[in-house]
């Protein structure tokens, strides 16, 4: 079933179930010092989540949304068929914890072992683009390194 937007199910969640990952430190080699909120490993986490959920051929709909949580970068996945939550549990080990307003609640922690176990199920990530994006940054590098002309 295909991926809706977050505000569909997320604002009414007495007709959803929520799956919440919380990242590791170590996740994706921990933190970056050129990405100070660390916004990739947020991005690279929901993509994760995104591919696995289509690759078990959810019958609902679902939606995902990254957040921070005070120190934490958590993954937020609703879903609205309960065997599509089973499955999605079942394949990130989650735990069942108190539901509060949804109709079920689990969470697990997205650490590297998860990740590769995620990845067997969700596959590689996309890499259209990659090439691309690789010329725009040696486009954007040479532009400025004219401005560095006699510095090094």
């Amino acid at each position: 079933m295909p991926r809706i937007a977050w505000a569909d199910l997320a604002g009414s969640p007495d007709a959803a179930f929520l799956l919440a990952g919380e990242l590791a430190p170590c996740f994706a080699g921990g933190r970056r010092d050129d990405d100070p909120f660390d916004s990739a490993r947020l991005r690279f986490a929901a993509n994760l989540i995104v591919r696995t959920c289509s690759q078990l051929k959810l019958k609902g709909p679902f939606a995902v949304q990254p957040s921070r949580d005070g120190n934490s970068l958590v993954i937020h996945c609703a879903l609205t068929e309960q065997d599509d939550f089973e499955r999605l549990t079942e394949a990130t080990g989650a735990t069942e914890v108190e539901a509060l307003f949804w109709r079920g609640r689990r969470q697990f922690q997205l650490d590297e072992a998860r990740h590769e176990a995620l990845l067997a199920i969700a596959g590689p990530p996309d890499g259209r683009g990659a090439g691309r994006r690789a010329r725009v940054a040696a486009r954007e590098a040479e532009e400025q390194s004219r401005y560095r002309w006699g510095q090094d």
